[in-house]
């Protein structure tokens, strides 16, 4: 009775070992085959000479600082590309003939196929005013909205709001809702209220008039009323009315002096 069973055991551990073979077989292959498609890519690294911010003031001359890119040591061509946020400027370097806040992105691509990019902005400033014979200058907005009016950190010293002139007595501004939806709420320029003209009849008796403004992105305009120049504190008041619910805005610009 004992040599059957015997045979028996014999018979399924045979079994057993052909079966964890048939099975072992497949994973083997799998290895070998994930092995040879196993591959190492360096994304571009760079290096940026200079500031990552540059505030130039209107005509003033800008050469550019040196970036290079390299791919585990290796250079790599680095291409240039220079957008304007507020103009929709694009070319091969920065205007300084014109008011803007310009992004320069330097890109680099790797031998695989894989994009790396740095960022330098470039600031185009007007020329400061002395709120008594020109209002120009670079602003931080600060503004209260209706109902409330309260005083939020996300819409103060907002940085920036610009106002260049545009004639002899006329002037451009980036937003004349100091910048409440475009930095504020970082929506971006398209939705800064633009456009308006601004006609200083008497820059010390606060004597203006205004074209209207639009945030092309929503397709709202807004009126400025009430602008009010302190010289003294380098500081103007306005309100700004646009054309929806709770759309008065109180804007206070702090002229920032270059």
């Amino acid at each position: 009775m004992v040599e059957p069973v015997i045979r028996n055991i014999m018979k399924h551990r045979k079994l057993v070992y052909i079966l964890f073979a048939a099975l072992a077989l497949p994973f083997v292959g799998c290895e070998k085959e994930y092995e040879d498609e196993s591959k190492i890519t360096y994304f571009p690294e760079f290096v940026m000479e200079g500031e990552s911010l540059v505030i130039l003031e209107l005509g003033e001359s800008y050469t550019d600082g040196a970036v290079t890119a390299t791919e585990a040591g290796e250079p790599l061509d680095v291409s240039v590309a220079v957008t304007g946020e507020m103009t929709g400027y694009s070319g091969a370097t920065v205007d300084v003939n014109v008011v803007d806040q310009y992004t320069i992105t330097y890109s680099a691509t790797n031998v695989d196929g894989f994009d790396g990019s740095v960022t330098r902005t470039v600031i185009v400033a007007p020329p400061t005013g002395d709120l008594v014979t020109s209002i120009e200058g670079m602003y931080l907005g600060n503004v209260q909205r209706t109902p409330a009016f309260a005083v939020l950190a996300q819409y103060s010293d907002m940085e920036y709001i610009y106002i260049w002139k545009t004639g002899e007595n006329t002037y451009g501004i980036s937003c004349a809702a100091g910048g409440y939806y475009s930095i504020g709420r970082a929506y971006g320029y398209g939705y800064a209220f633009q456009g308006a003209v601004i006609t200083a009849n008497d820059i010390p008796g606060n004597s203006f008039s205004f074209t209207q403004a639009l945030a092309p992105d929503f397709g709202n305009v807004a009126d400025i009323s009430e602008f009010v120049v302190d010289a003294a504190n380098k500081v103007i008041s306005l309100n700004s009315t646009a054309d929806f619910a709770n759309g008065l805005f109180k804007v206070e610009l702090e002229q920032v002096q270059l």
